[in-house]
C-alpha cells in the first residue's frame, strides 16, 4: 500500500506538469527545456541525499552513496527517460495536452507488452486493468478523433519508451541507492542532451531573457516532476511490480483534467468525468486483485 500512495502522489505532479511543459515550450526549444529540468533536479538531489546521510546518523559523504549500481543504472535509466521525454516535449508542440496526455498513456499498455518480452508475464488481472484505465484515459483527454501527424506519432514512440523506462528502472532499483540512482540518471538525461543545444532552432531560442521568462515552469519540472515525482517511482517500484505500476501512474491523466479545471478553469464535461471514474476504477481494480492475491499466496 506504501509503495501505491507514493505512485499516487507520482501521478498527480505528473499530470500538473503537462501544463507546465506546454507553457515553457512558449519561450524555450524542447531540448532546453528538459537539458534544464533533469540539471535543476540533480544538485536537488545531491542535498536530499546529504540530508538524509545526516539524518539517519551514518555521516556517509554523499560520494560513498554512487557506486558501480548507481552509475551503470542511473545510466541505462536516464538514456530511457531522456529519449521518451524529448519524444514527448517534441511532440507536445504539434497536438494538443489532451491527446499527447492520452497517446503518452499507452505505456500502461507498453508495459506489459514489453515485460513479456523480458519474460516477465503479468497477473491475469492486469490486462482488463490496462483495458479499463485506457478507456478512461481516452473519454479524459479526447474530445474528437485523433488526427495522425507528428505529434500523435512522437507521442505514441514516447508511452513505448517509457514503458521502457519503468522496465529499466525495475531491473535495477531493488540493488541501488534510490536518490543516487535518480541523481544520476536526471546527470545522464541532462549531459546527453547538452550537444543538442547547438541545434539552429535551440540556439535561437536560447537567451537569458527566455529562460527567465520560463523559470517557473522549469523549477515545477525539475524540482517536483523530476527531482520529486522521479524519485517517488524509483522507490514504489522496489515495492509494486511494474505492470501495476503503470495502471496506478495512469491517474495523472486523472490529475491533469483536474488541474486544468482548478487553475484553467477548464469545465470537466460528463464524458470526462466517466473517464475518470473508470481510470480510478482501474487502480482500485487492479489493487484489489493484487491484495487478494499476496493473502491467499
Amino acid at each position: 500500500m506504501f509503495g501505491s500512495m507514493l505512485l499516487l502522489i507520482t501521478a498527480l505532479i505528473w499530470g500538473s506538469a503537462f501544463l507546465a511543459q506546454k507553457l515553457g515550450m512558449d519561450h524555450v526549444g524542447p531540448f532546453a527545456f528538459t537539458v534544464a529540468r533533469n540539471a535543476l533536479a540533480v544538485p536537488f538531489l545531491l542535498c536530499v541525499i546529504a540530508a538524509r546521510n545526516r539524518l539517519d546518523g551514518s555521516r556517509r559523504h554523499v560520494r560513498a552513496c554512487f557506486g558501480r549500481t548507481e552509475w551503470l543504472g542511473g545510466f541505462w535509466c536516464g538514456f530511457a527517460l531522456f529519449v521518451a521525454s524529448m519524444f514527448q516535449q517534441i511532440g507536445i508542440q504539434y497536438t494538443t495536452p489532451g491527446i499527447c496526455a492520452f497517446l503518452t498513456a499507452n505505456y500502461v499498455l507498453a508495459v506489459p507488452l514489453l515485460g513479456l518480452f523480458a519474460g516477465r508475464v503479468p497477473r491475469w488481472f492486469v490486462w482488463p486493468g490496462v483495458a479499463i484505465a485506457l478507456a478512461g484515459t481516452y473519454l479524459i483527454c479526447m474530445t474528437g478523433p485523433v488526427p495522425v501527424g507528428k505529434g500523435e506519432i512522437l507521442s505514441i514512440a514516447c508511452a513505448i519508451c517509457f514503458g521502457g523506462q519503468i522496465l529499466v528502472v525495475d531491473r535495477f532499483v531493488a540493488k541501488a541507492d534510490i536518490l543516487a540512482l535518480s541523481c544520476v540518471q536526471f546527470l545522464t538525461s541532462a549531459v546527453i542532451g547538452t550537444p543538442f543545444l547547438l541545434l539552429p532552432s535551440e540556439r535561437a531560442l536560447l537567451s537569458p531573457a527566455s529562460l527567465c521568462s520560463a523559470a517557473w515552469a522549469i523549477a515545477f519540472c525539475g524540482v517536483l516532476s523530476s527531482g520529486v515525482a522521479y524519485t517517488l517511482q524509483n522507490v514504489a517500484q522496489g515495492r509494486v511490480p511494474p505492470a501495476l505500476a503503470a495502471i496506478i501512474m495512469s491517474l495523472e491523466s486523472v490529475f491533469g483534467a483536474l488541474a486544468g479545471w482548478l487553475f484553467l478553469g477548464d469545465v470537466l464535461t460528463a464524458r470526462q468525468l466517466v473517464g475518470c471514474g473508470l481510470v480510478l476504477a482501474a487502480v482500485v481494480f487492479t489493487e484489489v486483485c493484487d491484495a487478494v492475491r499476496r493473502s491467499t499466496g
